[in-house]
């Protein structure tokens, strides 16, 4: 057995070997975010209805994550958020792809997107550890009322180029209707209306701006069944805006403003018809 003690590092040597730790923590952040974007592409294209062993097919990208590599359904569902909440911070997902911050920086910013800048969340990442981050994103979301203010929301919807998209990170169709606005390079604001519920008016002005009927931007699915309504109660602007100031978690979606016209982006490509 070897028993000598491992000679004396020179100055060089010590700061080569902290080059390489450095570089090391950025190729492991650049790795995962490329996982992270490879696996919303994954998402998007629906990849998990490949037939599995067995002829099984998964249900999701989530279930798909724990049979095919074993990943845990918190962890796949964390991985799959913090994905898509990139589609909203260009500039952060960047900075993560260079291996500039990592990722337990950029889970930390995930939902805060959309309610401060980019350019105060970068510079907070850069300036913190990712305990000293994590607290402060913290404290932004605690901070933050939930509900839009009227004014802005009227100027967005007034706007004659700027598209709104009314998006709900949980539902595929309205990711895939972000993913077409990037692919596109179409500038565009997002309102996460279930964190920022539109008021009675905010709905009306919606439904003033479809070709569709009012009764079409009301979800009956299970959480309409919860509630005991009725689908007949609810033909005419009045009482659909009612509703959904109320529910905004039975408001369809995603729905997409541009100027003064809107559409219900099922499937996604309808968004096209705005651009």
């Amino acid at each position: 057995m070897n028993t000598s003690t491992p000679s004396p590092s020179t100055p060089d040597s010590g700061k080569a070997q902290a080059a390489a730790v450095v570089d090391s923590r950025r190729t492991l952040a650049r790795h995962q975010c490329l996982y992270l974007e490879r696996l919303r592409e994954f998402d998007l294209h629906r990849g998990f209805q490949q037939s599995l062993k067995g002829g099984r097919r998964a249900a999701n990208t989530v279930e798909w994550l724990r049979l095919v590599c074993g990943v845990e359904r918190a962890q796949a569902e964390e991985s799959l958020r913090v994905a898509y909440a990139l589609l909203k911070m260009p500039a952060v997902e960047s900075v993560f792809c260079r291996g500039e911050i990592s990722y337990r920086k950029v889970r930390a910013l995930a939902p805060v997107a959309g309610v401060a800048s980019e350019e105060a969340l970068l510079e907070h990442a850069h300036g913190m550890t990712d305990g000293e981050l994590e607290e402060h994103c913290r404290q932004v979301a605690g901070g933050y009322t939930g509900r839009a203010p009227d004014p802005p929301e009227e100027a967005a919807l007034a706007s004659q180029d700027r598209i709104v998209i009314y998006h709900n990170p949980a539902c595929s169709k309205s990711r895939g209707t972000l993913a077409i606005l990037r692919q596109r390079n179409v500038e565009f604001d997002t309102v996460e209306y279930l964190r920022a519920p539109l008021t009675e008016q905010g709905v009306r002005r919606i439904l003033s701006l479809l070709d569709e009927p009012p009764a079409e931007l009301v979800r009956k699915d299970a959480n309409f069944r919860a509630l005991d309504l009725i689908a007949a109660d609810y033909l005419t602007a009045d009482a659909v805006a009612k509703l959904l100031a109320a529910h905004p978690e039975l408001m369809q979606r995603p729905v997409v403003v541009r100027g003064e016209r809107a559409v219900i982006a099922r499937p996604s490509e309808k968004v096209e018809a705005l651009l």
